[in-house]
């Protein structure tokens, strides 16, 4: 869930939560669709590859998501308590609930200090360890705005900020899991965590929460609006080029405030073949072994369905097969084109394009390094610039392509297919140009 992607379910979201309603007709003895928590919910809605599968997912992702209260009683809190996941990446991230989900803030993994079962030091997410994932957390989530700077944060605390905009009627608190180890599920082997509300009325544990019926017609909200398709973003697929989407830029879908993206939007009618080719950074390989200076935490090229935002598939950064100068190519096609040479023996990549007319081919970052050459925030601060100058030799190259060329030149090597591709394909012939 991520993206930028304009939505059309947007007008019928802004009648939904027209402020016309009444708090009456919000949480009338009917039981309204729309309804305000008091206290807060249970978890209510998961989505993955499996469930719902909306929202630009990663194939290695699963998010969760609960709604909350926008202004709870003075002095409470809500506490979320968990355990350390094996994955290679989790975070809690807040949302003031309005379509299409404006970020709050976030925290990583990375930065949130173990409670138990770990010395502080041993952040399973910083040093990976055989005890890490014995260690367990406790983070609060208080209703104040983001410290700013950064550095006044408190340890282990998630910002709600202060009320919401108009029309919003709940909190949205959603948890990201990525990547989980080979021997786990995709909750990484910890199930989700403990919800505790903690006010004036005393300590309990969402699971019970006297919200009910309000976190019932939450999650049907959110079952609702999940499923929306979205409109398209009105690239030129004809000439096809990856372009910087900030994971933390307003009218993003759900953003994840950890990441940033190259996303190109694509057609299968221009071309049987699609070829995209990047050097892929550092990254930790499977928990518990880490490598010592990472570049980011996780990265992946995925293909989704444009028009309703469905994970086709993708390649994580510890799927690639990689040729010997360290990059990825990778092919991207239905599965009758697959050229002969699109596999991992022969040093390419390929990606299902889908049954749709419409693709979005996306490169995800998680977590880079600062001064990291490749970071994606480099384009996104940058985007008059040339890719090539934002991101060094870390910029990625797509390209439409067709058979006969990919056929002659993949036994050259990524560089010299990509380079093929570009200068011998034609769209249609020469009728949309090249």
């Amino acid at each position: 869930m991520n993206l930028g992607i304009p939505l059309r379910a947007a007008g019928l979201f802004a009648i939904l939560s027209t402020t016309t309603l009444t708090a009456e007709a919000q949480l009338g003895p009917g039981g309204n669709l729309l309804q305000n928590v008091r206290f807060g919910c249970d978890w209510t809605t998961t989505t993955d590859t499996t469930t719902n599968n909306t929202g630009f997912l990663d194939s290695t992702a699963t998010y969760t998501v609960t709604s909350l209260p926008i202004s709870p009683s003075n002095g409470a809190r809500i506490l979320i308590r968990g355990s350390y996941p094996r994955t290679r990446y989790f975070s809690f991230q807040m949302y003031d609930g309005f379509r299409p989900g404006n970020f709050v803030d976030s925290v990583p993994d990375s930065i949130i200090t173990p409670t138990g079962g770990a010395a502080p030091a041993s952040n399973p997410a910083v040093l990976p360890n055989a005890n890490g994932y014995t260690a367990t957390y406790e983070i609060q989530i208080v209703y104040q705005d983001p410290p700013v700077p950064p550095a006044a944060r408190l340890p282990n605390t998630l910002y709600a900020g202060v009320g919401a905009p108009i029309g919003v009627f709940n909190k949205t608190l959603l948890y990201r899991t990525y990547l989980p180890n080979t021997d786990s599920d995709g909750l990484g082997g910890a199930g989700l965590p403990d919800l505790i509300y903690d006010g004036p009325e005393g300590q309990f544990n969402l699971e019970n929460t006297p919200d009910t019926r309000a976190c019932t017609a939450a999650r049907n909200l959110n079952n609702l609006l999940v499923a929306f398709p979205v409109t398209a973003i009105g690239q030129n697929q004809a000439s096809v080029a990856f372009r910087p989407i900030s994971g933390r830029g307003a009218g993003v879908f759900y953003p994840n405030g950890d990441s940033n993206y190259l996303r190109a939007q694509t057609g299968r009618i221009y071309a049987p073949l699609i070829v995209a080719r990047a050097r892929v950074p550092i990254t930790p390989v499977q928990p518990p072994l880490l490598v010592a200076a990472p570049d980011v935490r996780y990265y992946s090229l995925c293909q989704n369905d444009l028009n309703t935002s469905r994970n086709i598939g993708c390649l994580t950064d510890r799927d690639f097969a990689l040729q010997s100068d360290g990059t990825f190519t990778a092919v991207i096609s239905s599965e009758a084109n697959r050229p002969t040479l699109a596999r991992p023996e022969f040093g390419y990549n390929w990606l299902p394009f889908g049954n749709q007319l419409n693709g979005l081919t996306v490169l995800r970052q998680i977590l880079s390094r600062p001064g990291f050459e490749g970071d994606f925030v480099n384009a996104v601060n940058n985007q008059a610039l040339p890719l090539s100058t934002t991101l060094g030799s870390f910029a990625p190259e797509i390209t439409y392509c067709d058979t006969a060329t990919f056929t002659a030149f993949a036994p050259s090597g990524g560089a010299a297919l990509v380079a093929a591709c570009r200068a011998n394909f034609t769209v249609l012939g020469g009728l949309l140009g090249r």
